[in-house]
């Protein structure tokens, strides 16, 4: 994991799940000098993690004692201090379905159990230096009705901040930076995951329900292309109709 000896602090990594045995597995995995690991047995002892603090990362279990790990996941991405942890669900409940609701809650990778420690350690370290690979020092952005502050990963519609996942947002702004152009599911899936890219084009149309559902009517600036993929269609002040779907 290079990228997590670039660091003046170790990561503090929290593992939320129901069996010992799983969550034994998991520390096995990201043993490094440059990690501390937290085990919790619920969803509860995760959400006091969060609250107290911000994760560097947050791996969950689908399944937890006191409540689903997608329940969990969402109320983290509504909390403040949630809204951009990252998020990764580590579970032996792996259907299509399951990974995307999974994205639809607000994870940003899902890692199917039984799986290879080294490409548990890769996903680990594909999440975290996309969460560290913002520009230093960029300047806010404007583009039509979108005001944009890369550093910061957030970003204003009409003056009102919309609360996006980390992949939610790299996602919006690979769109954003090729207005006009339809880009491809697997490109976009490639460009977001790198090496650890799930299988399934699910992943983006899930995270694309998604900012379509948070951006409200600027949601229509992202069309479908049926069979191929998304293109970004840039709006105007004085442009408020639509529903978003495409």
């Amino acid at each position: 994991m290079p990228h997590i000896a670039l660091r003046d602090r170790p990561l503090e990594v929290w593992i939320a799940h129901s069996e010992p045995a799983a969550r034994r597995e998991i520390l096995d995995c990201l043993a490094n000098p440059g990690i501390v690991c937290h085990e919790a047995a619920s969803g509860g002892e995760c959400l006091q993690a969060v609250q107290g603090g911000r994760p560097d990362l947050l791996i969950l279990d689908l399944f937890l004692p006191d409540q689903s790990g997608l329940g969990v996941c969402r109320l983290i991405r509504e909390t403040a201090r949630g809204s951009d942890v990252p998020i990764m669900v580590v579970s032996s409940q792996a259907s299509e379905i399951d990974r995307v609701l999974a994205f639809e809650a607000g994870a940003d990778d899902f890692v199917p159990r039984p799986f290879y420690p080294a490409e548990l350690r890769a996903r680990v370290d594909a999440v975290l230096r996309g969460f560290r690979s913002r520009p230093e020092h960029a300047p806010e952005r404007v583009r039509g009705i979108f005001r944009i502050d890369a550093e910061a990963g957030r970003i204003r519609v009409q003056g009102a901040e919309v609360e996006l996942t980390h992949k939610e947002f790299g996602l919006l702004m690979e769109l954003m930076s090729q207005p006009g152009r339809v880009v491809r599911r697997r490109q976009l899936i490639e460009r977001l995951w790198g090496a650890s890219a799930p299988n399934s084009d699910r992943a983006i149309d899930a995270h694309i329900k998604s900012i379509r559902r948070k951006l409200g009517t600027a949601g229509r600036c992202i069309e479908t292309v049926r069979g191929v993929g998304y293109r970004f269609v840039e709006a105007q002040s004085g442009d408020r109709d639509g529903d978003g779907s495409g």
